[in-house]
């Protein structure tokens, strides 16, 4: 009779199958074991995937939500689910898929608590707005790469500030708000520099004034007319420079830039006298030179 191989023999040599995927039948790893039975109530489930989110074990998380949404469709904890994984693809950095999780819940659920009270349209502002790009010291400043992004949180956040004026989530939204204008007055303050490098300051004082309305509560307004004014003296028109540098001594007297501000109006006063003439110049073109500033696309 042949010898028998112990037992730990076996399992070792089935261990070795799985690893290398020999076996036909496949073998069950760890974090599958760990799957909610079905003996587990949705509350239970609910509960752990809770807990599994907090201690930031988001595979697990999402293992237990989505076991309740897709075995117990039927329970409350089913919605709570589904937004739960919104949550966590949140939370685990994957901004895009939280967005379309949080627009199907809105869209699914539209008189639920969370979307009444305004977490969910925040959330998705949140989303927009942790995916815009960074500063990376290897990379552009994220002024000069693409604003898609930052364009997207804008808009969802002046949504939510919108219908959700009163919300709980409104202080934070309006924080999230003014960073992503200071972003975008940054882009557009860059590509005036550019322009007016390569001797375009009709095109440099068009984004700067186009920056000043498009984006009011920026923070930036001082530092905006004061550029725009150092604009209007490089084209030659003394009267519109005299009348931003006044703006600015006038509207932020206590900005840094106001005393810049007085500085150069004495300098007006003493070339151009008390009343400087308008410069007899056509009307400058909407069109964008011919050269665009470079526009970095990565993120």
């Amino acid at each position: 009779m042949p010898r028998r191989l112990p037992y730990d023999v076996f399992a070792l040599a089935f261990a070795l199958s799985c690893a290398a995927g020999t076996l036909g039948l496949g073998c069950a790893t760890a974090d599958e074991e760990l799957k909610p039975d079905s003996h587990i109530t949705a509350k239970q489930a609910y509960e752990k995937g809770q807990a599994e989110l907090k201690d930031e074990n988001y595979p697990e998380a999402e293992k237990y939500f989505k076991y309740v949404k897709q075995k117990q469709p039927f329970s409350k904890y089913a919605v709570l689910s589904e937004l739960a994984i919104a949550d966590t693809q949140f939370a685990r950095g994957n901004y895009t898929e939280a967005v379309d999780s949080y627009k199907s819940f809105a869209r699914l659920h539209p008189t639920h608590e969370k979307v009444d009270d305004g977490y969910v349209a925040f959330r998705i502002g949140e989303s927009y707005f942790k995916d815009m790009p960074d500063d990376v010291w290897i990379l552009p400043p994220s002024y000069e790469k693409d604003q898609s992004a930052v364009l997207d949180a804008q808009r969802e956040l002046d949504d939510f500030l919108k219908h959700y004026p009163d919300s709980k989530y409104a202080k934070k939204a309006q924080e999230l708000r003014k960073e992503v204008l200071k972003r975008l007055v940054d882009h557009e303050v860059y590509v005036a520099r550019f322009y007016l490098k390569n001797d375009h300051p009709n095109a440099a004082a068009m984004r700067i004034e186009t920056a000043i309305k498009k984006y009011p509560g920026s923070g930036r307004e001082p530092e905006l007319l004061y550029s725009l004014g150092e604009t209007y003296l490089h084209m030659g028109d003394p009267l519109r420079a005299k009348e931003t540098f006044a703006r600015v001594v006038n509207e932020f007297p206590t900005a840094p830039q106001a005393r810049r501000s007085e500085l150069y109006l004495e300098f007006i006063g003493h070339r151009y006298g008390p009343n400087p003439q308008p410069k007899e110049t056509p009307a400058p073109s909407t069109a964008a030179p011919e050269h665009a500033p470079p526009t970095s696309s990565h993120g």
